[in-house]
């Protein structure tokens, strides 16, 4: 590690990262350029830094001079033009963890927030104070605040409100130099607009709007020449929008293809219009508009929709799976002739425009492409015709960024321009913010290179045509997953819900990541590794990222089946948890290693059970080994209910999610066939499930396999709660006590966004007398993931912030107890609160509906902390510093066990001359990382009786099922183990070992 390396680490701690898989997430924005017009540019940073104070960015900046590092800030990189790429290498700044909104005052109507905070999580929390934003980006649900002050440009409310630089009433920046100022008035155009080179952007102050309900209408019109004369007339008559857009007859039309989803009139332009509720006789100037000039007035519902894709102008980038978009402003007097021209000069683009109160639009257009194509470069010189004929319509470049630096005069004013120059000179004369970004650096080829582009336009169309269009798919990937990795839009909108990312902060956690890193893989540019790995098989499958995605990618499915493909073909390593969790199923069928004839030891004497029968119970594991009150309190309600249902009792399994979502793929089979085969023998037709993660493998993963295997699986499987609410309104279920509690529904991911079932348990719990329900901040389909059982297993510290993150938002409500249906779901948020020190009560559905209904319910939580306790224990063992202690305190014994050959070889080694023995041990150094894999296989069988006692000392409240079944769990689970682990396992032991080698040499020879 290098002496900045080592400061900046000093100052950072585990938020700077120099592992290069991590710093290749960081070479890029949004846009997707030619690797040719990159080529002179060190584009991967030397390392990440994440500050989450103003002193830390203080110290970064004096390490960044003293070494002379370049100094590269991102928001969320959700430009296209460079302004966050590195270019030089450097440090590049990521002010996402700077996320925090420091103070609303609505009496001044302004609002003061850090650099990362999120545009949309922003508007979200004004609302819920009666302010709102002027205007913002229309990638407000994964930009940064300051991320887009310091780009500058326009968005949604920028037909009444302007520009960003306009609604600005200051920034706080720290510059070069180490100083931190707040600037506003005339100094603000240094800072705002700048992208970073003058200063970096730590806190901003927005004024803001009274929050009116928006209301929206959309018109679609006969033709362009027609919309833009009516746009025309909006400025003409000084209408008071507070927002519009449109869109193209070509951009409508592929957005639907897109979307799959065809709606609006056909080869018709439609304009959005957007204003406060207060101003509603503007609803008559739309009917005058649309009157004038032949427009159809859409339905609300369609003007709704409308209103709901105005974050996702790049939808159609699926059908590429690449875009090569061009931005630009052009004046609205000039609209028609544009069009017009660009329609004419480029076939099939797609264009959409939003209007600011200067009387201009900003022009977004897309040709779609394929960019694992030499086509995509040749087709790339596109974009620069499209911003051509802005220029001959009286318009400009949109922004500058990297690739349009050469034109900073044109965006920023000749005026204004050589201020910036002279306060760089004075406080930057390193040039090391942000180089290369609107003064022009190492840029200064791209205007060369982009001249040269438009001489070479007409070979270019003639190669275009004959080139092939679509990529070849790549060997490495599945098809599906490899185009998906293209089409991803890189917006970074699920960075904004991803679980995973909430809890480690990472970008290489985020699904935004994950399909980067895919792209540089499949072109060679990238190594998979464990750690990469282990971020996909960390996904908790919460499925909030398929909900956002600008492309409709489904983005959970299709890491699903790359968990195999990883872990079972390419034979990287699953969590050991997981390797537990199936050996214990290997022997148990369980995944508590409980016993097995144990089961069903829960089932309460006045429940009667039948032999078999259409309708089936199924408990899963955790609810029969652990959280036993689940299960219960489940046959309780079915037993009030009139219900006659048999159970698998002792012949039920786990149901086999875990081995699918880490990657056992062959176990998993193996525990699907089972499980359907003891369904089908007691000929039940439907199944009630209490967990969710039950619920949805049975009901949906079970169907897809058995489909793709050839199984016959036609059973029904209901969850608890739409059971139970369908018996309440039957009238077969009576409540017979009142339950005098204010309660919080949780809603787990595999009923919620899986299921869709978000209603049932609410008017379940509801029911109950005396319950008064209500709600968190996030629910139903944006509920949080409470963070398990993957990243319990896998990534504990971060788990742990997660739940804690679900524990608090019921705490903030001030209910008594947090409700949930999910035996796992209680497990995590139980083990989280008690690791984060958070007071929280954790209820399951049934035990509301059972403790209504007049039984007595117990509190699972001493169980639940005890089994945590023991498996975390057991987990601790299987990592790779678990399995260096076990090693070092077993070292005496692996001499003894070694074999007979080492034994031999020692003897030798005993009776040379110390010269001689000292170089034999410095080779046998070198060696021992080949030799002791192939050692350990004969080794581990002597080995594992003082492994299991060992283990034994460590976990002293370990269960009696799980003592028992330890014998032959071990050897699996270290078999599987061992190989992958044992080099990092040596690397932490090796200066250990040899020293007790030439201890044990010494003592044969004083022996």
């Amino acid at each position: 590690m290098k002496d900045w390396q080592r400061e900046l680490a000093e100052v950072l701690g585990d938020r700077v990262h120099f592992e290069y898989n991590e710093r290749l997430l960081y070479s890029h924005d949004v846009g997707s350029m030619p690797d040719s017009m990159l080529a002179p540019f060190k584009v991967v940073p030397d390392a990440v830094a994440q500050p989450v104070t103003v002193e830390e960015l203080q110290k970064i900046i004096a390490l960044a001079d003293r070494y002379d590092l370049p100094l590269t800030p991102r928001g969320a990189g959700t430009s296209g033009y460079g302004g966050s790429m590195p270019t030089r290498g450097g440090i590049t700044i990521d002010f996402t963890r700077m996320d925090k909104i420091i103070k609303v005052d609505p009496e001044k109507m302004e609002a003061v927030v850090e650099a990362g905070v999120i545009w949309s999580n922003l508007e979200d929390e004004l609302r819920r104070q009666g302010v709102a934003l002027r205007l913002y980006p229309t990638s407000a649900p994964g930009a940064t605040c300051a991320g887009w002050v310091a780009a500058g440009g326009a968005g949604i409310g920028s037909f009444e409100y302007g520009h960003i630089q306009e609604n600005v009433a200051a920034v706080e920046i720290v510059t070069f130099t180490g100083e931190v100022k707040e600037a506003s008035g005339t100094d603000l155009p240094l800072f705002v607009g700048t992208e970073g080179i003058t200063g970096l952007i730590t806190k901003v102050t927005l004024k803001l709007r009274p929050a009116e309900k928006d209301v929206v209408a959309a018109l679609a019109f006969p033709d362009e020449e027609h919309m833009t004369a009516a746009l025309n007339t909006v400025y003409e008559r000084k209408l008071p929008f507070w927002h519009i857009n449109f869109g193209t007859p070509e951009f409508v039309k592929r957005r639907e293809e897109a979307k799959e989803h065809h709606v609006m009139p056909k080869d018709r332009p439609v304009v959005l219009f957007a204003y406060p509720e207060s101003r509603e006789y503007l609803q008559g100037e739309l009917e005058k508009l649309a009157e004038e000039f032949g427009a159809q007035i859409l339905s609300t519902e369609l003007a709704e929709e409308e209103w709901g894709e105005r974050f996702y102008p790049m939808r159609l980038k699926k059908l590429g799976p690449s875009l090569i978009p061009s931005e630009a402003l052009v004046p609205v007097d000039n609209m028609d002739k544009f069009l017009k021209q660009v329609s004419e000069e480029v076939k099939g683009i797609a264009v959409e425009g939003t209007l600011t109160s200067h009387g201009e639009a900003t022009i977004l257009a897309f040709l779609t492409s394929d960019e694992r194509t030499l086509a995509y470069m040749l087709g790339y010189t596109k974009s620069l015709l499209v911003k051509e004929l802005a220029e001959k319509n009286g318009g400009r470049p949109y922004a500058m960024g990297l690739f349009f630096a050469h034109e900073a005069e044109r965006v920023l004013g000749k005026d204004l321009l050589a201020k910036v120059k002279a306060f760089k000179a004075e406080t930057d004369p390193k040039t090391l913010l942000n180089p290369d970004k609107v003064i022009m650096g190492k840029g200064k080829f791209l205007p060369i290179a982009m001249q040269m582009a438009k001489w070479g336009r007409p070979i270019t169309d003639i190669a275009e045509k004959v080139l092939p269009k679509e990529g070849k798919d790549s060997k490495k990937l599945p098809k599906e997953v490899a185009y998906a990795a293209y089409a991803c839009a890189q917006c970074g909108y699920c960075n904004n819900v991803c679980t995973l990312y909430a809890g480690k902060r990472t970008e290489g956690s985020s699904p935004r990541g994950k399909w980067f890193f895919l792209r540089k893989y499949m072109e060679g540019k990238a190594e998979l590794t464990q750690e990469v790995v282990d971020n996909f098989l960390l996904c908790t499958t919460c499925k909030r990222c398929d909900d956002v995605c600008q492309v409709n990618l489904p983005i959970e499915k299709l890491w699903g089946k790359l968990r195999g493909k990883f872990v079972e073909e390419l034979n990287f390593q699953t969590f050991p948890g997981f390797e537990m969790m199936g050996a214990a199923w290997d022997n148990a069928r369980n995944i508590w290693a409980g016993r097995m004839a144990e089961r069903d030891a829960w089932v309460p004497e006045d429940v009667e059970i039948q032999p078999e029968g259409e309708i089936g119970y199924w408990a899963g594991c955790t609810a029969s080994y652990v959280t036993t009150d689940v299960a219960e309190n489940a046959v309780h309600i079915l037993k009030e209910a009139g219900e006659k249902f048999t159970y698998l009792g002792k012949d039920e399994s786990c149901c086999g999610v875990p081995f699918l979502m880490s990657g056992q793929w062959e176990r998993w089979e193996r525990v699907m066939r089972y499980n359907i085969e003891q369904i089908k023998k007691r000929g039940i037709k439907k199944l009630i499930a209490s967990c969710p993660g039950c619920w949805v493998t049975l009901a949906h993963h079970y169907k897809e396999w058995a489909e793709k295997l050839g199984i016959d699986w036609d059973v029904e499987v209901v969850h608890l709660s739409q059971y139970t609410i369908e018996k309440i309104k039957e009238g077969k279920l009576k409540f017979k006590k009142p339950v005098e509690k204010i309660l919080t529904w949780h809603d787990p991911c595999h009923i919620g966004r899986h299921g869709k079932i978000y209603e049932e348990p609410r008017e379940s719990i509801a029911s109950v007398p005396g319950v008064k329900l209500v709600e968190m901040k996030h629910n139903r389909e944006n509920a949080l993931c409470c963070g398990s059982v993957l990243t319990r297993i896998g990534a504990t510290a971060a788990s742990d912030k997660l739940g804690d993150m679900r524990v608090r938002e019921a705490n903030e409500v001030g209910a008594d107890a947090l409700v949930t249906t999910c035996p796992c779901c209680e497990f995590q948020l139980r083990a989280a609160a008690d690791a984060e020190g958070t007071e929280v009560t954790i209820r399951d559905f049934a035990s509301i509906i059972a403790e209504g209904l007049g039984y007595e319910v117990k509190d699972p939580t001493p169980v639940i902390r005890y089994m945590w306790s023991v498996f975390e224990k057991a987990l601790n063992q299987m990592t790779d510093e678990g399995m260096a202690d076990m090693m070092l305190e077993l070292m005496p014994q692996m001499f003894d066990m070694m074999p007979e050959i080492m034994q031999s070889a020692m003897d030798k080694m005993e009776k040379m001359p110390n010269s001689t023995k000292k170089i034999m041990l410095n080779l046998m150094e070198k060696i021992m990382p080949a030799m002791m894999p192939r050692m350990m296989d004969q080794m581990m069988p002597k080995m594992l009786p003082e492994v299991l006692k060992l283990m034994k000392k460590n976990i002293p409240d370990m269960p009696e099922s799980m003592e028992e079944l330890m014998p032959q769990i071990l050897p699996s689970v270290m078999n599987q183990l061992m190989p992958a682990m044992l080099p990092k396992v040596l690397a932490r032991i090796k200066p250990e070992m040899m020293e007790a080698m030439a201890e044990r040499l010494k003592a044969q020879k004083s022996a």
